[in-house]
C-alpha cells in the first residue's frame, strides 16, 4: 500500500496532490450548512413565492369576510338561526390599468408590368401602462379593479327544515353572487 501511494505521488507530482486534497476539502467545507437559518437556495424560493403568498393570504382573507357577512346577513332572517357559511375562489382580483395605445398602419400598393394591383395594409398595436409615481416608486396607474370571482358556497345553518328555507337562502346565494345553483350547498347545522 505505502509503495502505491508514492508511486501516485511521484506520478502526479507532490503540488498537484497537495492542490486536489485542498480543493476537496474546500469543496466539502462550502457544501457543508452554514448557520443560518435557511439556506441560498431556500432564500431565493421565499423571495419568489413571497408574491404568491401575499396574493394567497389576500384572496383567504377577501373570501373569509365575504363569508362572515353573508353568514351574518342570513342570521337575520326568520327561521334560520346560527349560520356559518364558506366561499371557494375561482381568481384572484384583477387589476385594469390605464393604457397607452400606439396604432400604426402601414399601407402599400403594387403594380406589376400586366396591369395586376396588389394593396397590402398593415397594422400594429403597441400598448404601455401608463405608470404613476407615488412615494419614489413607479406603479401602473389602476382605473378598474374586479372582485375575484367566487367558485362555491357551503352554507350550514340551524333553521333548514323545509326546502323553502333551503330555496331561499340560495336565492339569497345567487343575488349576492354570480354562483351557480350546483354550486351551492345548503345544510342543517347540528
Amino acid at each position: 500500500m505505502e509503495i502505491k501511494i508514492r508511486e501516485i505521488v511521484r506520478k502526479v507530482g507532490f503540488f498537484r496532490l497537495v492542490l486536489l486534497v485542498f480543493f476537496g476539502v474546500m469543496l466539502l467545507v462550502l457544501s457543508l450548512p452554514s448557520g443560518d437559518s435557511t439556506s441560498g437556495r431556500e432564500e431565493e424560493a421565499v423571495e419568489n413565492s413571497g408574491e404568491g403568498d401575499v396574493l394567497f393570504q389576500a384572496m383567504e382573507k377577501y373570501a373569509k369576510r365575504q363569508g362572515e357577512a353573508t353568514a351574518e346577513i342570513l342570521s337575520k332572517v326568520e327561521g334560520i338561526g346560527k349560520v356559518e357559511v364558506m366561499l371557494t375562489l375561482a381568481s384572484s382580483e384583477e387589476k385594469i390599468t390605464l393604457q397607452d395605445d400606439n396604432l400604426t398602419k402601414n399601407d402599400s400598393s403594387e403594380q406589376d408590368q400586366a396591369g395586376g394591383s396588389r394593396k397590402d395594409s398593415e397594422y400594429q398595436l403597441k400598448e404601455e401602462s401608463i405608470l404613476v409615481k407615488q412615494g419614489g416608486e413607479e406603479s401602473p396607474y389602476v382605473v378598474q379593479v374586479h372582485s375575484p370571482e367566487i367558485e362555491g358556497v357551503v352554507v350550514v345553518a340551524q333553521g333548514i327544515d323545509s326546502s323553502k328555507k333551503e330555496a331561499e337562502i340560495i336565492e339569497a346565494i345567487q343575488a349576492l353572487f354570480q354562483v351557480e345553483t350546483h354550486k351551492i350547498k345548503v345544510m342543517k347545522m347540528e
